[in-house]
């Protein structure tokens, strides 16, 4: 086996790129373009099966204990993040100077601005709560023991949050609350199908898991005019084909048959994703208008932006995230004198990853 899972790098980059024409061509610019690519809203559905998967495979893996966990998750998605914050801060004093508050900066910068009634500086943002809620999640039942028992705790969860949702009229201002502030629960299956994928790809695959999967299907079909935001853009029967797409992707995934995805600008773009996700929004938006309001026709403007947001994400990995990641995790590794926690061990080399390591996870 190889040393890296090369497609699901493939898969985050088509996913971010989704996401990055999705918010490009609506709105007022689908109004220029006559057209918008609604369907690349789903593209964090991709996000969410595929930290399902690698989430469960690094705690499984590659954690002797709970801190080993901690440090690799903030070292991954902290330094990066920060440092799209101030940028997109940036922005928005040069946009929109009225509207900036430190505040708000300092509220983002925990990730959770949600939590203390403040809105995400940059609406991609909204997924990281959803990944964080996650990460708790699953590290909790690693700190009682219970991975072994994954599966089962996350079909009595999911059928847990289907009936939440279900009775969610007795009690309007509870599940109104719940839905807004844990939106894991809006999306769960999501991940649970990622863990499952884990499961048949690297230890064994039993027929139960089938089910499992298409549980995890209707599930996600049930939550779609629950909570999330694909409900504003498509249908539930448009939701419930691409759902199905992107499990049947998955289904090649496991079985190796998506080498054909190794590409390498689809690889790039799975380097870069996490960066290009974080920064693309609000930043790239606004140099649209920028480029419109400079004689540009919109898709000159858009593919310009695009070219721009590539590269800023591009320089922000680089740059930021993998020396971030190098040395939080080697002074982590020197502290605790172990190997650094992505390390995994010795008898599972058909796991071990490369130098860069995972994106967006």
């Amino acid at each position: 086996m190889k040393d890296r899972l090369l497609e699901l790098d493939a898969l985050r980059g088509i996913a971010a790129m989704a996401v990055v024409l999705f918010h490009f061509t609506i709105n007022r610019n689908a109004i220029d373009l006559g057209w918008q690519f609604n369907y690349g809203v789903t593209g964090v559905d991709v996000f969410f099966m595929i930290s399902g998967f690698v989430i469960f495979l690094t705690i499984n893996t590659k954690t002797e204990r709970g801190k080993d966990f901690v440090i690799s998750r903030f070292s991954r998605l902290y330094p990066t993040y920060w440092t799209c914050v101030l940028l997109t801060a940036f922005f928005i004093l040069v946009y929109e100077p009225t509207s900036f508050k430190t505040s708000n900066v300092l509220a983002n910068f925990t990730m959770f601005p949600t939590y203390f009634c403040v809105e995400d500086l940059d609406g991609s943002y909204w997924t990281l709560l959803v990944e964080l809620v996650f990460y708790v999640w699953i590290f909790l039942i690693y700190l009682s023991g219970g991975l072994k028992n994954i599966i089962t705790i996350g079909l009595i969860c999911m059928s847990a949050i289907v009936a939440f949702h279900f009775f969610g009229y007795y009690y309007p201002q509870l599940y109104k609350l719940a839905s807004h502030k844990i939106q894991l629960i809006n999306h769960f299956p999501l991940f649970l199908s990622g863990i499952v994928f884990f499961k048949i790809k690297f230890e064994s695959f039993k027929p139960g898991y089938l089910i499992i999967v298409l549980a995890c299907i209707l599930s996600s079909v049930y939550l779609h005019d629950k909570g999330g935001k694909t409900m504003y853009f498509i249908g539930k029967f448009e939701h419930t084909m691409v759902i199905l797409f992107y499990h049947f992707i998955f289904t090649l995934f496991v079985a190796g048959k998506l080498a054909f995805l190794n590409l390498k600008p689809l690889l790039f773009l799975g380097k870069i994703s996490y960066s290009l996700y974080l920064i693309h929004q609000y930043v790239g938006l606004h140099l649209i208008e920028t480029f419109k309001n400079l004689g540009l026709n919109i898709y000159a403007a858009i593919l310009l932006c695009i070219s721009i947001c590539i590269c800023m994400a591009w320089v922000i990995t680089k740059y930021i995230e993998i020396p971030a990641v190098k040395l939080i995790r080697s002074q982590y590794a020197k502290a605790t004198n172990k190997a650094p926690v992505r390390t995994p061990p010795k008898e599972e080399p058909a796991l071990q990853m490369s130098k860069t390591g995972y994106h967006f996870q």
